[in-house]
Order: structure tokens, then sequence, then C-alpha cells
């Protein structure tokens, strides 16, 4: 396992706990391909957070534009819901 002392680092991780939280809930579900926000919000377990800000994923879906379906699979579920999460960069605290 590679561990850093980034700032980001955290918050990356938190982003691919949330793929991989969502590639799982998905994986044996018959919902694919998803054509429309209304489908995806329908189709997404409630309280699902994303740690960025503690957004649940229904929040992420009203970011999402035309562009971003269809949504083919789990996987690409989970990489265009986090590609809306904002990372913010926390400052070093002065000692």
């Amino acid at each position: 396992m590679i561990t850093t002392n980034h700032p980001l680092y955290e918050a990356l991780k938190d982003i691919q706990d949330f793929k991989l939280k969502i590639a799982e809930f998905f994986k044996d579900k018959d919902v694919f391909p998803i054509k429309s926000k209304v489908e995806l919000a329908n189709a997404l377990p409630c309280g699902l957070s994303l740690p960025c800000g503690d957004i649940e994923a229904g929040e992420l879906v009203k970011l999402m534009t035309d562009a971003d379906f269809p949504i083919k699979n789990p996987e690409d579920l989970a990489i265009k819901l986090s590609n809306k999460c904002v990372i913010e960069k926390k400052e070093k605290e002065e000692i």
C-alpha cells in the first residue's frame, strides 16, 4: 500500500472509496445504460455520501450534464460522479 503526507492524499483516498462503494452497490443491478438525471437519481441509494464536503451522491447528480449520459456501467457511473466532486485543499496550520 502506498501512503504519503501529500495534503490531498486523504481526499483522493475518500474518492477512491466512494468509487468502490458505487461499483459494489450496482454490480448486480440491471439499470444500465442510465440515460438521464432522473433515471440516475431513481437508481442511486439514499444517503450514499462522498466525503468531499459530505455531499450525497444525489446532490452530485444535479451537477451532471447531458454530456455525462448515457452511463454504461457501474465503473462509468463511479468515475462520472466522483469527477463532480470538488477537492478543497486545507491549508496547513502554522505552529
